[in-house]
């Protein structure tokens, strides 16, 4: 049996590849998408008991473990700024490492999956 040559096998593997990115690309929402308008109707919400809905615990903050409660007291407030609130509505979600990234800053919020569910899984600090 004869081999096709390698410029065929090269054409019929990018052809492949931009049919499957197509079908993603135009496939319902994903969970990240839906789990990205989670965070953004819970930013909406004074407080921090519908973001703490989203989150994973522990969250490390000022590094220590923060729980559900001590995550509403302090990192709540202080990460959830009416600025970081109001730019985490047109934050546009940035792929990374299979989870997704909003910058507000001077915070990136790492949004990735747990056990099955999208969760806030940490967030960074931007120096500059």
């Amino acid at each position: 049996m004869k081999r096709p040559p390698p410029t065929a096998l090269y054409v019929a593997t990018v052809v492949l590849a931009c049919a499957s990115f197509a079908a993603e690309t135009h496939a319902a929402p994903s969970e990240a998408e839906a789990f990205v308008k989670q965070v953004r109707e819970a930013a909406a919400r004074p407080g921090g008991q519908a973001i703490a809905d989203l989150t994973q615990f522990p969250f490390l903050f000022d590094s220590q473990p923060l729980q559900r409660e001590a995550f509403i007291a302090k990192a709540a407030p202080a990460l959830f700024t009416p600025r970081v609130r109001q730019c985490l509505q047109r934050a546009e979600p940035q792929a990374e490492d299979g989870r997704l990234v909003l910058w507000c800053k001077p915070y990136g919020f790492y949004l990735g999956p747990v056990r099955g569910r999208w969760r806030l899984i940490e967030f960074t600090a931007d120096g500059e």
